[in-house]
């Protein structure tokens, strides 16, 4: 059996939150590690801050929750003895949109089913980091490469990706068996985030509660 952990970062502030950002981590199952993979996570939205207003502010949970990686089912909970402080923005008050923002795609190097494992983390809302034409700032995307980069790195933190396969309905389903379906995971992947890639461009978030 392999676990897989959770660190969640709580977003508020904003109108529609609280919003939630999830990150995986393997091997992270001792105190030491629990506070590293915490310290990891908050220094990501340290280096992205400039993008966020005063009044919104980013809270690393202290409770890292232990997953089955290939079930799903949660098999325990433990606190961090070093709790991260919240992240506040540092970007002057600006009109922005809700739902928009820019996000990071995290690559692996294992390959599941023909595909290359990845991820990505939503940064939604931002403002302050656009061009005129509504791509990123220059000076905004080194700062993204280099939060990824010692994210990537965090040395005791195994900072991974988490892929989660479920089970989905059939065609001969009726209707209403169809609405009553519930997905339950069937199998799973992970592997270590190895590298990192950002679009120049916006990206657009329905929900921030995942």
């Amino acid at each position: 059996m392999t676990s897989v952990y959770r660190v969640r970062a709580v977003w508020s502030g904003f109108a529609g939150a609280p919003g939630y950002t999830n990150f995986h981590f393997a091997d992270i199952g001792t105190d030491a590690g629990r506070n590293a993979a915490g310290a990891a996570v908050k220094a990501w939205f340290e280096s992205q801050k400039s993008c966020l207003l005063a009044a919104w502010a980013v809270t690393v949970q202290s409770e890292v929750t232990e997953y089955d990686m290939a079930t799903g089912v949660l098999l325990g909970a433990a606190a961090m003895t070093t709790v991260p402080t919240a992240t506040t923005g540092t970007a002057p008050t600006a009109a922005y949109v809700g739902g928009s923002g820019y996000s990071i795609q995290w690559n692996t190097n294992l390959i599941d089913h023909g595909r290359r494992l990845r991820g990505r983390t939503f940064m939604v809302p931002a403002v302050g980091c656009f061009e005129n034409d509504g791509t990123l700032t220059a000076g905004h995307i080194a700062n993204v490469y280099s939060g990824a980069t010692a994210l990537v790195g965090a040395v005791g933190a195994d900072f991974s990706i988490w892929k989660r396969i479920w089970t989905k309905p059939t065609k001969d389903m009726t209707l209403e068996q169809a609405k009553a379906f519930k997905q339950v995971q069937i199998g799973g992947a992970l592997a270590p985030a190895t590298g990192y890639f950002v679009k120049d461009m916006a990206s657009q978030l329905r929900t921030r509660r995942t």
